[in-house]
């Protein structure tokens, strides 16, 4: 048997297996969350996005919620509100939980069984009146499936991020130092083998004639080379010190 068939074959299981069970009121669905279960509720809303088509068994969405993904949408009826809205239906599967509410996904017709029988509300078109739209607050629920779903993604890309920072902030010292001992080793390079006590012509040897030659009130004198670099020499006319080079 192909996987696509055991899949079919074991939703049919399930909801056979529901259907044998004594269904539980979706006031107590929170009781079953983890098992595999029949909820028993009327349909007292329905919203639809581009995600899922949920179906809410309590006022504002605030209790248990049958969900049907967006890719299992096509096997339902096209008219899903006018279909299960204010009837007594029982919904067959995996009771999950989401922020602390029950909530149970199927994805199987077989799985939504509307109540036939006395207690079977009146068909649509004998309600009265027109069936309200759906809560403002079932928009901001889907909203916030939503954003949580991306919070989720996000949360998935910064741990990544977070990663590949770790991996390769060894190699990033690595290269800093590797730079910084190759700016080292070209300063010296190009730095002249200046020292202390160097007379005026043999620092004049290494490094050229200066800019300007400034005297001092004790006798000392600069040199000033521009760009910051400077050398001082003593009244004796030896190097004492320098800057820039």
């Amino acid at each position: 048997m192909s996987r696509l068939g055991l899949a079919l074959a074991l939703s049919v299981l399930v909801a056979a297996a529901g259907a044998g069970a004594e269904p539980v009121p979706r006031s107590r669905a929170a009781d079953y969350v983890g098992k595999e279960a029949t909820i028993e509720g009327r349909v007292l809303a329905t919203h639809s996005s581009p995600l899922a088509t949920v179906l809410a068994f309590a006022p504002n969405f605030s209790g248990f919620t049958a969900k049907i993904l967006a890719a299992d949408r096509p096997k339902f009826p096209s008219d899903i509100e006018q279909q299960y809205r204010d009837k007594l239906v029982r919904v067959t599967g995996l009771v999950t939980a989401y922020r602390g509410k029950p909530e149970m996904t199927i994805h199987e017709p077989s799985q939504l069984v509307v109540v036939q029988g006395t207690e079977a509300t009146p068909a649509a078109g004998k309600l009265a009146g027109p069936a309200p739209s759906p809560s403002p607050d079932a928009a901001m629920e889907e909203t916030r499936r939503v954003l949580a779903a991306l919070e989720e993604r996000l949360g998935a890309l910064e741990g990544r991020l977070a990663g590949l920072e770790q991996s390769l902030e060894p190699r990033l010292a690595a290269l800093e130092q590797s730079l910084a001992q190759r700016l080292e080793a070209a300063r010296s390079e190009r730095s002249p083998a200046l020292a202390p006590g160097l007379r005026a012509g043999e620092v004049r040897a290494l490094i050229g004639n200066p800019a300007q030659i400034i005297r001092g009130p004790a006798g000392e004198f600069f040199w000033l080379y521009g760009g910051g670099r400077s050398l001082t020499f003593d009244r004796s006319g030896r190097l004492a010190g320098w800057t820039g080079f």
